[in-house]
């Protein structure tokens, strides 16, 4: 890079480096949010860096294109990076979705190498994505390299760059093989603690299912309850405090002597009293025949 260029090339590592706390924010709110919405976390960690200026370099003279700014920001799309690390591979594809949906990130490609992973056996989630970057005078756009993958995912992948670093590139055959038989066995671990993840939260969901049954027939006995006494209240104004049987049928009887005297007046039957208040042999079954017991004894 030319010395006439370092001032341009300091505002863009400005840019790139907003571009990192921008994303690095909204991913910090997504997952408190999950915290509080889903009582869940699906982010395990996440790390960003800004790429070295030496590999920067050496991509650059890999594509054979001239080392200038203009060239990096076009052709360099991982200048800056972001890596997120989840639990399971579902939450790599819903923190993807969650990505997507923002309306001022714009996606300008995505790489599955979950669904497709590398000859060597490396798997991730890769997208590259425009961030805005607001400065005092204007909106740029800004492009930022996100990789999602589980923590198994990472164990082999970190393992497999140092391995591969220490052979500069050219490991032996049988070294390749190993790795990629050990990537095989991420891909099953990680689809066995999702299976066992997935039968976790459907036996919750049984458990919780039936709690809230037992609190449904509870509240519906408990009702039923209240609606009976609150009836029974309504219909005779009974106090809170149900009087015995010989008081109750002593109160009747003495309703139906008051309305003898009134029957003088108003014509109607004695009998209309008890009719009112059929309720009281229900409830209480054998009340006139121990009255009249208790009558014919004196």
């Amino acid at each position: 890079m030319f010395y006439s260029q370092s001032d341009e090339w300091s505002r863009t590592l400005l840019l790139y480096d907003s571009a990192l706390k921008e994303i690095n924010t909204r991913i910090e709110i997504m997952n408190n949010d999950f915290k509080l919405a889903h009582q869940y976390n699906p982010i395990e960690h996440v790390t960003s860096r800004i790429k070295s200026t030496q590999s920067i370099a050496k991509k650059i003279r890999k594509l054979n294109l001239e080392l200038t700014v203009e060239n990096i920001v076009r052709y360099v799309n991982d200048v800056a990076g972001i890596r997120i690390i989840c639990s399971f591979t579902s939450d790599i594809y819903r923190l993807a979705e969650l990505l997507k949906r923002q309306s001022d990130i714009r996606v300008l490609r995505v790489k599955d190498y979950i669904q497709n992973p590398k000859p060597n056996g490396y798997m991730s989630y890769h997208m590259i994505v425009a961030v805005p970057v607001f400065l005092s005078d204007r909106m740029v756009e800004t492009k930022v390299e996100i990789q999602i993958r589980t923590i198994a995912m990472d164990f082999w992948a970190s393992l497999e760059h140092k391995i591969y670093y220490k052979f500069e590139g050219k490991a032996p055959d049988h070294i390749r093989r190993e790795l990629k038989e050990c990537a095989e066995l991420v891909t099953f671990l990680d689809r066995k603690m999702l299976s066992i993840n997935e039968e976790i939260k459907e036996y919750a969901m049984a458990q919780e299912l039936r709690e809230y049954q037992e609190m449904s027939e509870e509240a519906a006995n408990s009702e039923t309850e209240v609606v009976t006494v609150e009836s029974v209240k309504l219909a005779k104004r009974i106090p809170a405090e149900l009087p015995t049987v010989e008081i109750l049928y002593e109160e009747l009887e003495g309703m139906q002597d008051e309305k003898q005297h009134g029957d003088k007046k108003t014509g109607n039957s004695a009998d209309s009293y008890t009719d009112k208040v059929p309720f009281l042999s229900e409830m209480f079954p054998g009340g006139k025949k121990k009255k009249k017991k208790e009558a014919g004894a004196t």
